[in-house]
């Protein structure tokens, strides 16, 4: 390999000198998210509030709760009798998150991992589950609006992980006194790959 290409990917990889780019790091103050969210095939808001970070910025907690929509026409088995679905049934979610953090070479911006337990609260129409634990873990990257001399206090952020809970869509009807299917469903409620995108802001 060429030895300016390798001196030029270590820069890259380490390119963020404290001493002179003090003003384009990541923000770690106490801050304020809201994003968009597809968690396998359901749609959802989700509004957060992380911790100051510490550890020279590298450890935060992450508190955040908000609404998503199941999707009833593909929450039941084909085969399951007298259904009466809508197109969506809402639910709600709350969430307890560990951030792990490391600043972006070059950039003013962080990358960063999230896990911790997840709480659904189900309606009665939706699931024979009222309340519904699970995890959520996802890899984010948190990128700064800046110009060449500072990172200012607003970021956008884009996260892809996974996530699991024990609640099933396995209510026939969305209408009218809820009846368990007594069939076995297609997927569970909030399962499987996590997606989501938005703006955080640092207070």
């Amino acid at each position: 390999m060429d030895g300016g290409l390798i001196v030029a990917v270590g820069m890259a990889l380490a390119g963020y000198d404290p001493l002179v780019d003090q003003e384009l790091a990541p923000k770690e103050a106490f801050s304020v998210g809201f994003g968009v969210q597809r968690l396998q095939d359901d749609f959802g808001l989700a509004l957060s509030v992380v911790s100051p970070y510490v550890a020279d910025g590298h450890l935060a907690l992450r508190l955040e709760g908000g609404i998503g929509w199941a999707s009833d026409l593909r929450a039941l088995p084909v085969d399951a009798e007298e259904q009466v679905a809508g197109a969506w049934s809402m639910y709600g979610h709350v969430r307890l998150l560990g951030v792990a953090a490391t600043r972006l070479g070059l950039a003013s911006g962080r990358l960063y991992v999230a896990l911790g337990p997840s709480l659904l609260v189900l309606d009665r129409q939706l699931s024979s589950e009222r309340v519904s634990p699970g995890v959520v873990g996802v890899f984010g990257t948190e990128f700064f609006a800046a110009d060449a001399y500072r990172a200012f206090p607003v970021s956008l952020f884009f996260e892809v992980g996974g996530t699991a809970h024990t609640a099933s869509a396995d209510i026939e009807n969305r209408i009218g006194e809820p009846e368990p299917s007594g069939t076995t469903v297609d997927r569970p409620v909030a399962t499987g790959l996590a997606l989501s995108a938005g703006l955080r802001f640092y207070l």
